[in-house]
């Protein structure tokens, strides 16, 4: 669960762009940068961009992928070219139909996206003001210096995790000084790191005709992503079946267990993942568990306090703790900020399987 976390942030940081005023002098601090960025009402809306990422898991390459950018305004179009698989994917989005082509597998889908509202068409300068709010407590800023990239001006910003294994681990950032876009990104964690660097970047391009469309054959048809990869809403006893043996869940004196959903990952990762919704009993929402089988590859780190006996760890940013037991690792996420560590941890010793129920 920790690494499709940390790929997930790592996807969502890799369009981010810091935007705003004009160059400003070294006498600035780095905070100062990125909060001016940040708080600018000025905002880069149209842009073409082709950029090369790469992961590496230790030394070994684990992912190559390059990315052509076009947007304008609303309507943004994204092709990705991954290297290593020699597999091509465009993505289509006019703020309010996303549509994803997979080249290599022909398949499609479609999303709606008008009641996403911002989140769907969330500037990269929004989606670095929810980053960096939820880095503040947990990350220093310094400012490195200042260099050429893609003959760009930019400034080169460390960010430095406060403590070892924080799940976005250190960031380097060089940013455009007239535009605040980040040109180039480094980012680190444990044994995984990731670097992305544009390789083109035009701030005023002339898009062709047919830019913003999908060339997708008559014989695919167009499928309902949510549909197809969404999770299906299943009993507790279906749950078990599709782990193959109970697990546990929290007493309903405590808490009330709204919903059960279960998410089909048995051709990527060749498992089931059961997502538990609970609120409380005026109905507002505490928190979600996720249990599947423990992955060998994804051991627990750092372990940083016990639940219920076994080793398990507490991640700031994303409010949530993760531990394994019975062969099943359990991620619980909250979402309700007024819920203290001691209630919870007292209401997950108080766990029970679910065959009980």
């Amino acid at each position: 669960m920790k690494v499709m976390w940390r790929k997930s942030i790592i996807l969502v940081s890799i369009i981010i762009l810091l935007l705003g005023g004009c160059s400003q002098g070294m006498n600035v601090s780095a905070e100062e940068i990125i909060h001016n960025a940040i708080e600018s009402e000025k905002d880069v809306t149209t842009y073409h961009g082709v950029s090369e990422m790469k992961m590496f898991d230790g030394e070994e390459m684990t992912e190559h992928i390059i990315l052509e950018e076009n947007v304008a305004d609303e309507k943004r179009k994204v092709l990705t070219k991954d290297q290593l698989l020699d597999q091509e994917v465009e993505v289509f989005n006019d703020g309010q139909k996303m549509i994803m082509y997979d080249k290599g597998k022909g398949q499609a889908h479609e999303m709606d996206t008008s009641e996403l509202g911002d989140i769907a068409g969330s500037s990269p300068k929004d989606q670095l003001k929810t980053m960096m709010e939820s880095m503040k407590d947990s990350h220093t800023y310094e400012m490195s210096g200042e260099e050429k990239v893609l003959d760009y001006d930019t400034y080169h910003i460390e960010i430095k995790a406060n403590e070892a294994d924080n799940l976005l681990g250190d960031m380097e950032l060089w940013v455009d000084q007239k535009t605040w876009f980040v040109v180039k990104m480094i980012s680190e964690t444990g044994d995984v790191r990731t670097e992305l660097e544009y390789t083109e970047l035009d701030f005023s391009p002339e898009f062709p005709e047919g830019t913003f469309t999908l060339e997708i054959p008559d014989d695919v048809e167009i499928e309902n992503l949510e549909e197809s990869f969404g999770p299906d809403t299943v009993t507790l006893e279906e749950a078990e079946e599709a782990l193959g043996q109970a697990f546990l869940v929290l007493p309903e004196e405590e808490v009330h267990l709204s919903n059960v959903q279960m998410y089909d990952f048995s051709s990527e990762l060749e498992r089931y993942e059961v997502e538990l919704t609970y609120s409380s009993e005026e109905d507002i929402p505490m928190f979600t568990l996720s249990i599947f089988p423990t992955p060998e590859e994804m051991a627990i780190e750092g372990a940083d306090l016990e639940i219920r006996g076994n080793p398990a760890e507490y991640e700031e940013v994303i409010n949530g703790y993760l531990w394994d037991e019975d062969g099943l690792r359990y991620s619980l996420l909250m979402t309700n900020p007024d819920v203290e560590e001691e209630e919870i941890l007292n209401m997950l010793e108080n766990m029970k399987l679910s065959s009980d129920e």
